[in-house]
């Protein structure tokens, strides 16, 4: 499975909100985020909420760039928050897939720090 995906009964900007309260406290950050329903809305066409994040743990980024420097193409990490029906679902790449796929890496760096992160996106 290349992502690991969670469903809950809250809206996008609820998930949204309670993440970067939880990444925050664990000094993860979010480096960047688009909101897709915004850029739709300007070209006159509907979408329920939907978040696109960049999120990095910077040591995790020291750790992964020395073992593997081409990993800049999957990092940083990507959650996806789509909202439908009340519920919002978190996506996110696997790292470790596209280590262990492209990069010629055995993807236990990337295992490491993305079960840190799946473990805060448990806590929503």
């Amino acid at each position: 499975m290349y992502s690991y995906e969670r469903t809950v009964d809250k809206n996008a900007e609820q998930v949204f909100g309670e993440l970067h309260k939880i990444l925050k406290e664990n000094n993860w950050v979010i480096m960047s985020y688009i909101d897709v329903k915004e850029i739709f809305s300007k070209m006159k066409e509907k979408l329920n909420p939907y978040y696109i994040l960049d999120v990095c743990f910077p040591p995790a980024a020291v750790e992964l760039i020395r073992d593997s420097i081409d990993i800049g193409a999957f990092i940083p990490c990507k959650l996806v928050l789509i909202e439908n029906d009340g519920k919002t679902r978190i996506l996110m790449p696997k790292p470790s897939v596209f280590s262990r796929e492209y990069l010629n890496s055995d993807g236990k760096i990337a295992e490491k720090y993305e079960s840190a992160l799946i473990e805060l996106i448990n806590k929503i």
